[in-house]
């Protein structure tokens, strides 16, 4: 199929701008070792609205060496596509060429709901004063529109669609993490370990470390590793238009998105976090205090099956850097 077809087998048409508003607010109530807390969450984007409600409880116990934490959040959004015509089936839907009139009364536009229930648990333990653990437990069920509107997919001998994926999606997530503060360094090592599975066949776990260091009283900086592995979704093939196995199709559901792919990620990074010194007193008579955050990371990504028009990805490589700031009254 390559010989005869050269060029990309997934084509996406998204934007390379977008602008995003987000409003939130919530509210806490506290009883002795316990609260509750809610929040109602609000964003929008050129192509995308998302609406989002969470509730939350946390009590402590035994001297406050044990914290649980249980968590519900209800989230309904909406994405933004194009009209299809009426008599096309999944196989010839056409992707969205741009936001333009997304969320409006352009008859070439609609919406598509995509509901999300989250669940998560968690338990914290400090087992000695330089030693503890945290073990959470996280659930979600999602229904509704989950592939990318901008992304097409070559199903067939001159046949590109819009990539089609289930509309319900089920995935839990264990993760263990453990902390110990080594005092002669006046640093502490957390180490963390995940494990993820969902209904669409993805099996997935990470091996996570970082060590953070105070080198004076107002500066502590920090570096961390990431390992993540992961399997393939059950309908993900790079070419759905034939070949042996793992290639062809996959039954009614086609993707171009290579995070369903099976690959591997290793993440390296640092951080650094100052603190303006006050010593008790206001900055400026006006702030507590001032504290300045950045951190930079390089992620490698290393894709089993996933190619560009039959040619391996070998320069997937992501840096993300940032840089923080927070001044309390």
């Amino acid at each position: 199929y390559q010989a005869v077809n050269p060029g990309a087998d997934v084509v996406s048409t998204a934007s390379v701008r977008d602008l995003r508003h987000k409003a939130n607010g919530g509210l806490l109530f506290r009883h002795g070792d316990s609260t509750i807390s809610g929040g109602f969450t609000y964003s929008t984007e050129n192509d995308y609205k998302g609406r989002n409600v969470s509730l939350g409880a946390h009590t402590e116990a035994y001297e406050h060496n044990t914290q649980f934490d249980l968590s519900y959040a209800k989230s309904f959004d909406s994405v933004c596509n194009r009209v299809q015509p009426s008599s096309a089936t999944s196989t010839r839907f056409l992707a969205l060429e741009n936001s333009d009139g997304c969320f409006t009364d352009d008859p070439l536009r609609t919406t598509k709901p995509i509901d999300a229930d989250s669940f998560q648990a968690s338990w914290t333990q400090a087992w000695t004063k330089i030693f503890l653990t945290q073990l959470v437990y996280s659930a979600q069920l999602l229904n509704g529109f989950q592939s990318n509107p901008y992304r097409s997919v070559i199903i067939g001998q001159g046949v590109k669609a819009a990539e089609n994926h289930p509309e319900n999606r089920g995935r839990h997530s264990l993760t263990l993490r453990g902390t110990v503060f080594l005092k002669p360094l006046h640093a502490a090592l957390k180490l963390t370990v995940r494990g993820y599975t969902d209904s669409w066949g993805i099996n997935g776990g990470n091996l996570e470390g970082e060590f953070e260091k105070y080198v004076a009283d107002w500066i502590r900086l920090g570096a961390r590793g990431r390992v993540y592995k992961q399997s393939g979704a059950l309908f993900w093939s790079d070419d759905y238009t034939g070949g042996d196995a793992p290639l062809g199709p996959k039954g009614q559901y086609f993707t171009g998105d290579r995070e369903v792919s099976p690959f591997t990620s290793v993440m390296a990074g640092a951080r650094a976090r100052f603190v303006v010194p006050t010593q008790g007193k206001r900055l400026a008579r006006i702030f507590h205090g001032v504290e300045f955050g950045g951190g930079f990371d390089v992620v490698q990504f290393v894709y089993d099956e996933y190619t560009l028009a039959g040619i391996s990805v070998g320069n997937a490589r992501a840096y993300i850097g940032n840089l923080n700031a927070l001044v309390t009254f």
